[in-house]
């Protein structure tokens, strides 16, 4: 149990032991950073909890219900922007059912955060008096937006970024990555196994990042190639996102594709179909965005390294650097002077939050490269 999570060995003691002993709470709420695989987390736990055999995670039972087909394990992921009170009623109207198959129910709910006001006062009643056959795992990235009141009738279980050491190892034994690459990936991931795999797969395929750094040196410290304003860099970077978002926007109409295929065969009464397809179509939109914002925090988070590096070498500590694979790179362009930099990651800090509330990722990145000039003007 728990093998396929990397790291996180206090919580998993924790839930090995409440498991053992046959004294797990009716309500957690698992919250930390993002990346951390507190979904797969909790999903391995309602594995635990619906599988006769205590979540072996080898046998029949186990592979059903990791493959969402256990009647008792449901996971509940948001069918909007938001979870909403429609979506809510119907689970709590469930709950007074026995268990089909299992001793106990269990139900999932990533993004616990996005829970609409009544929604989450609608669920309230029913974790602070569930049936005794019904778990909650809640989970979230974000626990101030989470209700107060479902947070205080819920065990808190919190996730931590793993080390840079435990990232490495991961990195080099999991996806081959090691030496000053891997270390600097390692560095980058800032404990996040989630976004380490991620940083993995473009250092083996597409190699983004390097781009991506590429334009960024020339916009805020390396001199411009021949006929490039200072604008271009900033062109360039935005051009590199787009090519990463219409390969999300291919991969996820072919997955829908597939999907729709796998309905049309499963389900003969055409409305059934219809409505299935629906829900195939909401879930690709809502996977889509997420990996889009996703991917536009990802590069924002490879400038926001690279000017803290930048910083980091103008006060003197080269060593600090997470960029450890372009050392030479940093040191020949930390020429202004540390309050620039200062300035300049005070900006993308604030792009940052725009990125979180949703706004249009290529504005908000554009809004910060203009700061940037205005910055340099400034200097």
């Amino acid at each position: 149990m728990f093998e396929t999570i990397v790291g996180q060995q206090r919580v998993k003691a924790l839930f090995e032991r409440a498991l053992a002993g046959d004294m797990l709470s009716h309500a957690y709420l698992l919250a930390g950073a993002e990346g951390l695989g507190k979904v797969d987390f909790a999903r391995e736990v309602g594995i635990a909890l619906v599988a006769s055999c205590g979540g072996c995670g080898v046998c029949a039972e186990c592979d059903r219900a990791r493959r969402g087909a256990h009647p008792d394990l449901r996971v509940i992921e948001r069918e909007g922007e938001r979870i909403r009170l429609e979506q809510v009623e119907p689970l709590v109207a469930d709950l007074a059912l026995k268990p089909f198959a299992a001793a106990r129910r269990v139900w999932v709910l990533p993004e616990a955060e996005q829970l609409m006001p009544e929604a989450a006062n609608k669920l309230l009643k029913s974790i602070e008096e569930p049936p005794a056959h019904v778990h909650f795992l809640l989970v979230t990235d974000r626990v101030e937006r989470v209700l107060p009141t479902i947070v205080s009738r819920c065990q808190v279980v919190e996730f931590r970024p793993l080390s840079d050491a435990e990232v490495e190892v991961h990195l080099r034994d999991v996806h081959g990555l090691g030496g000053e690459e891997g270390r600097a990936l390692a560095r980058l991931a800032r404990g996040s196994v989630e976004r380490a795999a991620r940083l993995a797969d473009d250092a083996r395929g597409a190699r983004l990042r390097e781009e991506y750094l590429g334009h960024v040196a020339r916009l805020v410290g390396r001199a411009a190639a021949d006929g490039e304003t200072k604008s271009s860099p900033a062109v360039r970077f935005l051009d590199v996102l787009d090519r990463r978002l219409k390969v999300i926007g291919d991969e996820a109409q072919d997955a829908l594709a597939r999907r729709v295929a796998d309905l049309e065969a499963q389900f003969a009464d055409e409305r059934d179909r219809a409505w299935h397809r629906k829900r195939a179509e909401a879930f690709a939109k809502r996977e889509r965005d997420r990996r889009a914002r996703q991917a536009a925090v990802d590069a924002l988070e490879l400038v926001v390294a690279w000017l803290r590096d930048l910083w980091a070498v103008a006060c003197g500590a080269g060593d600090a650097v997470l960029n450890r694979d372009h050392a030479a790179e940093l040191t020949a362009d930390a020429v202004a002077r540390p309050e620039v930099y200062a300035r300049l990651l005070a900006a993308a800090a604030a792009t940052r939050k725009d990125l979180y509330l949703n706004v249009d990722q290529k504005l908000a990145l554009q809004a910060m490269f203009a700061r940037f000039e205005e910055v340099a003007r400034s200097a």
